[in-house]
């Protein structure tokens, strides 16, 4: 039982000193404005992934909007990565938003190897129209090729 402990505290020490979190200011966002914003709390930096803390806002007063996760993707410098949900990738696939409604997101960014260095990036491809306000069905694209990029300078 010691070892297990004393294993336990050596593992959680040393993930600490791999990882550094990154406040980021709320000034830095995605903003298409009557549609949607997203801003980034922080970005935790784990050299072949990093965490990242995401919140979407529909800024509209009556449409529903639909961000699918698929359309949303990641990066480091030149390096591309998957964005998944951070709990076993459990989470929205389908991600649909009320008026005026917000979600909050912790995901990571898994980059495939070590990526050292360069700017924390985030893209939505689509963000979509949801005509029925169900949830599920994709309207017309409202906005396309959205980016959030984030120096990692501390």
């Amino acid at each position: 039982m010691r070892n297990a402990v004393l294993l336990f505290t050596i593992v959680f020490g040393l993930s600490a000193f791999a990882s550094s979190k990154l406040d980021v200011s709320p000034d830095n966002k995605i903003d298409v404005k009557g549609l949607m914003t997203m801003t980034v709390a922080w970005v935790k930096d784990k050299s072949k992934k990093f965490d990242v803390s995401i919140t979407i806002k529909n800024e509209s007063d009556k449409a529903g909007i639909i961000v699918m996760l698929n359309d949303m993707g990641c990066g480091r410098g030149d390096t591309a990565g998957q964005l998944k949900h951070t709990f076993f990738n459990t989470g929205e696939r389908t991600i649909d938003f009320k008026a005026h409604q917000q979600k909050q997101f912790n995901m990571v960014c898994d980059l495939g190897g070590d990526v050292k260095s360069g700017p924390f990036k985030l893209n939505i491809a689509k963000v979509y129209d949801n005509p029925g306000m169900d949830g599920h069905t994709l309207g017309k694209i409202l906005a396309s090729d959205l980016t959030w990029s984030q120096d990692d300078k501390k």
